[in-house]
C-alpha cells in the first residue's frame, strides 16, 4: 500500500471518529446533564491511563521489533489481557470510595461499567498492534465507522429512555465490543491469539516498555491533568462543562494535527540524512499545521457562546468561556507534538521526556495557582504552560536544524494573517447588518426548531 493511500486512510480514520462522535455527542448533550457527562469523564481518566501508560507501553516494543512473529503477539495478547483484568478489578474496588470522595453515588455503577471497556481494550490490543505494524489503516477506518456508529446508536436509544450516565457507559462498552469483533475478523485468517507467557520476551522488551511508559505517563498528565484537577477541585458537573470545551476543540486537533503528524513522521525519517531537506520538511509541516488550526480555532472561540448554546443547549453556556484559552493550548500543543515527532524520527528522543516533564511542571504550577478562578483559571494555566512548552521545543528544534528566526517568521506568517483575517471578519459582521439582536433572533428560532424536533 502506497504512502499516500495509507495517509488517506489514516486521515479518514480520524475524520470518521471525530465527525460521527461529535454529532452523537451534540445530540446526547441535549438529553444528558453536565453532571452525567462529568461522571463518565472521571471514569474515562482511569481508562485512558490504562491505555496510554500500560497497554501501549507493552504493545509498542513489539510493533517496533523487526520481523515480530506470532509468538510475540501471543505473548502481547496474554500480558495485555492479564493487565486489563487487573485494572478492571481495581476500578471496581475503588468505585465505592471514589463515589464517596466526589459525593456522587451514581459514580459507583459508572466505574464498574467502564471496567468492561478496559477489559475489551486489553483483549484487542494485540490485534491493534498487528494492524498498525502492517499499516492496515483501511481496516482501522472501517472499525472506527462500525464501532462509533453502533455505540452511538445504543447511547442515543438509552438516553432517550432516561438511562442517564449509563447510556454513555453503554456507548463505550458497545464500541469496545464492535471494535474487538472487527479486529478479530480482519486477523482471523492470519493470526488467532493463544495464551503464551515468556519471561525471555518480558526481559527483552522491559527496558523499552519502561521508557515508553514513562513518557506516556508524562504525556497523559499533560493531556488530561487539567480535567483531573477540575474533577478533584470542582466536581463532576464542572468536569462535564470543561470536557465539552475540550471535546469540541480536540476534534479539529485530532483530525488536522494528528493526521499531519503521521505524514510528518514519514517525511522526517526519509530526510533525516539531509539537514537542509529535513529543515524544509519541518517548516512545511509546521506551517500547514498552524495555518489549518489557528484560524479555525480563532473562529470557534469568537463565536463560542452562540455556538455552544445552539449545538448543545443552554445548560452548557458556561463552557463557552473556556474556548479561547483551550484553543491557545491546542495550537501550542500541536507545534510541540510536531517537534516531538521530529525528535523521535531523528534519534533525539532524550530531549522529549525532559521537555515534556518541564512543560508538565510549568502547566501544573500555573493551573494550580490559577485554580482559585475556577475553570477559566485552570484553562488559562494550561494555555500558558502549553505555550511555554511549545517555545522550549521550538528552540531545541531550531538549534538542531539551524532554522533562523526569519525563516520561522515566514513559516508562521500565513497562519498569523489567517487568524487576523478571521478576527477582522467577525468584527466587521455587525457593521454589515448582522448585529447581536439579529443573531439572537436566529439563535432563538434554531433552538425552537431543535426543541420541537426532539419532542417528535
Amino acid at each position: 500500500m502506497k504512502l499516500a493511500s495509507k495517509s488517506a486512510w489514516s486521515i479518514l480514520d480520524n475524520l470518521v471518529q471525530q465527525v460521527l462522535s461529535f454529532i452523537i455527542f451534540a445530540v446526547l448533550a441535549r438529553w444528558l446533564t453536565p453532571h452525567e457527562f462529568g461522571l463518565l469523564a472521571i471514569a474515562h481518566l482511569m481508562v485512558l491511563f490504562t491505555r496510554m501508560s500500560l497497554l501501549d507501553s507493552l504493545a509498542m516494543p513489539v510493533v517496533r521489533t523487526p520481523g515480530a512473529d506470532d509468538r510475540q503477539f501471543d505473548w502481547l495478547f496474554t500480558v495485555c489481557t492479564v493487565v486489563s483484568l487487573g485494572v478492571a478489578a481495581l476500578m471496581v474496588l475503588l468505585s465505592w470510595p471514589m463515589a464517596r470522595f466526589f459525593e456522587a453515588p451514581d459514580l459507583t455503577l459508572v466505574l464498574a461499567g467502564m471496567s468492561l471497556s478496559v477489559v475489551l481494550f486489553g483483549l484487542g490490543r494485540a490485534h491493534d498492534a498487528r494492524l498498525l505494524r502492517d499499516g492496515n489503516f483501511r481496516v482501522m477506518a472501517i472499525r472506527s465507522l462500525c464501532s462509533v456508529t453502533a455505540g452511538g446508536a445504543v447511547a442515543l436509544w438509552l438516553a432517550a429512555r432516561g438511562a442517564g450516565a449509563m447510556a454513555l457507559v453503554a456507548q463505550q462498552v458497545v464500541m469496545g465490543v464492535v471494535a474487538l469483533a472487527v479486529a478479530l475478523i480482519a486477523e482471523w485468517r492470519h493470526w488467532r491469539p493463544r495464551w503464551h507467557w515468556s519471561a525471555e520476551l518480558f526481559r527483552e522488551h522491559r527496558g523499552e516498555a519502561r521508557r515508553i511508559g514513562l513518557n506516556a505517563c508524562v504525556n497523559y498528565a499533560n493531556s488530561n491533568g487539567d480535567a483531573a484537577l477540575v474533577s478533584v477541585l470542582l466536581g463532576p458537573a464542572a468536569t462535564g462543562l470543561y470536557n465539552l470545551a475540550k471535546r469540541v476543540l480536540s476534534a479539529g486537533y485530532l483530525v488536522v494535527a494528528s493526521s499531519l503528524s503521521r505524514v510528518g513522521v514519514s517525511l522526517f525519517v526519509q530526510r533525516q540524512g539531509d539537514p537542509v531537506a529535513l529543515a524544509q520538511a519541518y517548516r512545511r509541516m509546521l506551517g500547514w499545521t498552524l495555518l489549518l488550526l489557528a484560524p479555525m480555532y480563532a473562529l470557534v472561540s469568537l463565536v463560542a457562546e452562540p455556538l455552544v448554546v445552539l449545538a448543545f443547549g443552554e445548560r452548557w453556556r458556561e463552557s463557552a468561556a473556556l474556548f479561547g484559552w483551550l484553543s491557545v493550548a491546542y495550537v501550542a500543543q500541536s507545534a510541540f507534538w510536531l517537534g516531538q515527532n521530529l525528535s523521535f524520527a531523528t534519534r533525539q528522543s532524550a530531549r522529549v521526556l525532559k521537555l515534556s516533564t518541564l512543560q508538565l511542571a510549568i502547566t501544573a504550577a500555573l493551573a494550580a495557582g490559577l485554580s482559585r478562578w475556577g475553570m477559566q483559571g485552570i484553562a488559562a494555566g494550561v494555555a500558558l504552560g502549553s505555550v511555554a512548552g511549545c517555545v522550549l521545543m521550538q528552540i531545541a528544534v531550531h538549534r538542531q536544524l539551524s532554522i533562523s528566526s526569519l525563516s520561522f517568521m515566514r513559516t508562521t506568517l500565513p497562519a498569523t494573517l489567517g487568524t487576523a483575517s478571521v478576527a477582522a471578519l467577525l468584527w466587521g459582521l455587525p457593521h454589515a447588518g448582522l448585529d447581536a439582536e439579529r443573531m439572537q433572533t436566529l439563535l432563538t428560532s434554531q433552538k425552537e426548531f431543535l426543541t420541537s424536533w426532539q419532542k417528535q
